[in-house]
């Protein structure tokens, strides 16, 4: 019979490795569909968006996270 000492160590462990991985979204470009780590969208200065895949300027951020 395994004790309660030694399990719960491995369980905070993986407990803390499933959290590691989730913390990092991915994104899609919604005009491409193409999948990255960061937002492909740049603010510039009028206020409008800049997709850095298209070089389209938007009114509304174009990512999703996944």
């Amino acid at each position: 019979m395994i004790k309660l000492k030694y399990l719960l160590p491995i369980l905070c462990a993986s407990a803390l490795a499933s959290a590691a991985f989730a913390a990092a979204p991915t994104y899609a470009c919604g005009l491409t569909g193409k999948k990255m780590k960061t937002c492909c969208c740049e603010k510039q200065k009028n206020g409008k968006l800049l997709c850095k895949n298209t070089g389209k300027t938007i009114e509304k951020c174009c990512c999703t996270t996944k």
